[in-house]
């Protein structure tokens, strides 16, 4: 796993995600690190490559060492031919009972029944399962009629793929590829042999409470009975399914992957407008409406989730204090003053405002600057709506904003991952791509003395481990490519054609003042 090294002790799993004739993209490879950057020009398929993480985030519930799912379990178990009759369960609990009751003791993959195992696995190779959830949420988030509309038609094929590899240390511990063309979706995948509970473990450590008490009378209620069909008129494969759901879906490898968050680079406007927009989607949504407007166009997934967390905003009560630090130095040194969520009395939309340092006066969205609408949602989602072990994804985090705002923008982002957050963002911003390089220079530096190169209440520095630049590239008429930009301690994460830019533009400035030194002396 990818140590994030802070005070959190969260950890990400490494996760390599695979596209091919995806929109845009010919074909790319992406490894997501805690803090992942998209470069490159315009209609390369950074968007797409952000937004396919967002599906598969969604879908999985994040990116467990164990591709488990409640949902995709229960049918696998339902669908899968290898499911015997209670007579042939009964012994296979009876056996893992006893594996559970000694606590401490490794518990791996291999160790789970057969019929369990084996209904994993068709969550992976059926494509009505995780493939299925894939493609409906790939429609919803483009907001397309069909998922073939994202094949990349390139004369050598009519089908796309994508695939996903959760791994640790070197190795791959699931895999899963699904291939999408207008005949229909294929899949499949493998699950290799984990250690599910580690040696040593107690279960008091990875349920809460309540249900580490629930857990224990089940073990309880099942120990020493002679038939499974003594449980109080339950049945027996319902009994037997319900325990490994409960084990699966709490021990540590599948629990606490946390939520995904998607800021689209729209947001500036939809800051502006969310009210207007929220009362006519709700208005539109009566009988009358659909009625009136038959042909109401609709909105991207990525973009309706963003404006659902906004209508639907309210802070946590309980204070998040490294969130709340975030969002509170974001305001005080970029935006210089404070976003404010106003609720009405009577209920309604949450009115968003800007209240200026030293002033006490609520300047409406609508009417202050865009980098303050631009970076309100961050402070917003940081106080209300993230937390430790989240995936935020923000598009161009540095739109409309002054080069010495973006500079700061980068150690928000270095300091987001330092409590925890898996960050991924787009950008065209040199200001944030020379700043991030200095932030890993930093870290280089951290690293080799055991000191900070500045006095700071946030640390801000990052390993180079920790970050990947990807380029994306148009590669002729055939699509874009990915490739990862090294980091070079001299050269920083910039892309070549950064500089070749501004080559050009000295070269060009050099030129016309000669042309105007010339000029004068005739």
């Amino acid at each position: 796993m990818n140590e994030l090294g802070n005070s959190t002790g969260t950890t990400h799993p490494d996760v390599r995600i695979s596209a091919t004739n995806f929109g845009p993209i010919a074909s790319g490879t992406v490894n997501l690190r805690p803090l992942t950057v998209f470069v490159g020009p315009s209609n390369t398929g950074k968007t797409y490559f952000a937004i396919l993480i967002y599906a598969l985030h969604r879908i999985l519930g994040g990116f467990p060492r164990l591709p488990y799912h409640l949902h995709h379990f229960g049918q696998g178990s339902r669908h899968n031919k290898s499911e015997a009759d209670a007579d042939v369960r009964e012994e296979e609990l009876k056996d893992i009972l006893k594996m559970l009751e000694t606590e401490g003791r490794q518990f791996r993959f291999s160790d789970l029944p057969e019929s369990v195992r084996d209904a994993a696995q068709a969550a992976l190779e059926d494509p009505r399962f995780l493939g299925g959830d894939l493609k409906t949420e790939l429609e919803r988030c483009f907001d397309l009629e069909s998922a073939s509309d994202l094949v990349r038609l390139s004369g050598l094929t009519d089908s796309m793929e994508v695939s996903l590899a959760v791994g640790e240390e070197d190795r791959d511990l699931w895999r899963f590829r699904m291939g999408i063309s207008e005949s229909g979706v294929t899949t499949d995948g493998r699950i290799q042999d984990m250690v599910i509970l580690p040696e040593g473990w107690s279960a008091s450590e990875f349920m809460p409470g309540r249900l580490f008490s629930h857990f224990r009378g089940l073990i309880k209620e099942l120990r020493g009975i002679e038939s499974l069909k003594e449980l109080r008129g339950i049945e027996p494969s319902l009994s037997f399914w319900y325990l490994f759901e409960e084990l699966l879906y709490t021990a540590p490898i599948v629990r606490g992957q946390g939520k995904t968050h998607y800021l689209p680079a729209a947001r500036s406007g939809i800051m502006q407008s969310h009210r207007v927009i929220a009362s006519s989607s709700v208005a539109s949504s009566t009988r009358a409406g659909p009625e009136r407007f038959p042909q109401l166009p609709t909105l991207s997934g990525v973009v309706a989730d963003f404006m659902q967390r906004l209508i639907l905003y309210e802070e946590s009560r309980a204070t998040n204090r490294p969130m709340k630090a975030l969002a509170d130095a974001l305001e005080r040194e970029v935006l210089a003053g404070q976003i404010q969520a106003k609720m009405s009395p009577s209920g309604g939309y949450p009115e968003f405002v800007y209240q200026p340092q030293e002033t006490e006066e609520d300047i409406r969205l609508t009417r202050a600057s865009s980098m303050v609408s631009e970076l309100a949602p961050v402070v917003l989602f940081l106080r209300g709506a993230v937390g430790r072990g989240d995936t935020v994804i923000i598009e161009e985090p540095e739109a409309h904003l002054h080069p010495a705002a973006q500079t700061q923008m980068a150690a928000t982002l270095a300091r987001m991952i330092r409590t925890g957050i898996r960050v991924v963002v787009t950008t065209h911003s040199d200001w944030l791509l020379k700043e991030i390089g200095n932030l890993m220079r930093e870290g280089v530096l951290r690293e080799k003395t055991g000191e900070s190169t500045r006095e700071e209440t946030l640390p801000s520095s990052l390993r180079p481990s920790e970050v990947g630049i990807w380029l994306f590239r148009k590669d002729g008429t055939s699509g874009s490519t990915v490739e990862e930009i090294p980091f070079d301690p001299s050269e920083g994460v910039e892309p070549d054609d950064y500089e070749d830019v501004a080559e050009e533009l000295y070269n060009r400035s050099a030129n016309l003042q000669n042309q105007l030194e010339e000029s004068e002396h005739e």
